[in-house]
């Protein structure tokens, strides 16, 4: 009974970060992205400011992690952030849930480039099965010709960011707690956009109406605040691998939501990729078991 509540606190994780791409696509219809980033980031930094404060004060950060701080901050906030609420400008939700479910073979991939860690064939296998689906995605079928739009490309840097963001918390997680790290890198990726936002502030429609304030503010506490928090705890508790599995669910609840508050549908292409992406993400996960279950068929044959 535990583990099952567990897992669905988990799943109640993954649905709020799938419906993030319904609510930005809501958002920048009354703010610019960077905009939209910004009072996101606003709202995350003081409600994770509230409440780690304790833990905050108590770092102590050193020259080499202050460094990678801000480049976590540059990348896995600044740019990621800017990139996904400007891509959902230009492509739908669907196909930039289903680009951004790359994100952990990139991150595996990048780690096997940095750290020489292995991989067999069959995670090679899955990799390219899963960039034939994103291929499959981005050129709408076309996979040959180039017909990759603006949307596209800014749902692929917001993939590739996040990507290297996940590298670089990784390695300051074994000095920092999770707290810290995460205050930090919002608090860095706030301060580096506000200078490109100068021009925004006069030409920013502050008569919105009030529910779509409530919207943004309570989007960023319980997608970016509660959600990241509640992962990181459950997570320790049934292992990283078994709550990755769930993250796989989150393109197909992308498509849900946006066909029931967006009205807009998958298409045949984006389901086809999507099955190729979730199969290559299955084979990237548990390539050392499916190893292991091959070689165990072998010795019983």
């Amino acid at each position: 009974m535990k583990q099952l509540t567990i897992y669905m606190i988990l799943f109640s994780c993954v649905f709020f970060w799938a419906s993030n791409f319904i609510i930005g696509s809501i958002l920048i219809e009354h703010w610019s992205p960077i905009m939209v980033a910004i009072f996101r980031l606003i709202v995350i930094v003081l409600f994770l400011g509230c409440i780690s404060w304790k833990a905050i004060i108590r770092t102590r950060l050193t020259r080499n992690d202050l460094l990678l701080l801000i480049i976590a901050g540059i990348l896995g906030v600044s740019i990621n952030h800017f990139s996904f609420y400007a891509s959902l400008q230009h492509t739908s939700p669907i196909t930039a849930a289903l680009i951004l479910a790359c994100a952990p073979i990139v991150t595996s991939l990048l780690n096997k480039m940095m750290y020489q860690e292995s991989r067999n064939g069959i995670f090679w296998l899955g990799a390219i099965i899963s960039f034939v689906g994103v291929g499959l995605i981005i050129t709408k079928g076309a996979l040959i010709t180039i017909s990759i739009g603006k949307g596209e490309v800014l749902s692929l840097i917001t993939m590739l960011s996040f990507a290297l963001f996940l590298i670089i918390v990784n390695h300051l997680s074994l000095k920092l707690s999770a707290q810290s790290i995460t205050f930090y890198t919002n608090l860095i990726g706030l301060l580096v956009l506000v200078p490109f936002s100068f021009t925004m502030w006069t030409q920013t429609n502050w008569q919105v109406a009030y529910p779509y304030w409530i919207l943004l503010i309570l989007s960023a506490v319980i997608i970016h605040g509660i959600s990241n928090l509640l992962w990181n705890q459950k997570m320790k508790e049934i292992g990283s691998t078994n709550a990755s599995l769930l993250l796989n669910f989150e393109p197909a609840i992308a498509m849900l939501l946006s066909a029931i508050f967006l009205k807009q549908f998958p298409t045949s292409v984006q389901i086809y990729g999507s099955l190729l992406i979730l199969l290559g993400i299955l084979l990237c996960i548990y390539y050392k078991e499916i190893r292991t279950l091959l070689f165990m068929k072998r010795k019983i044959t």
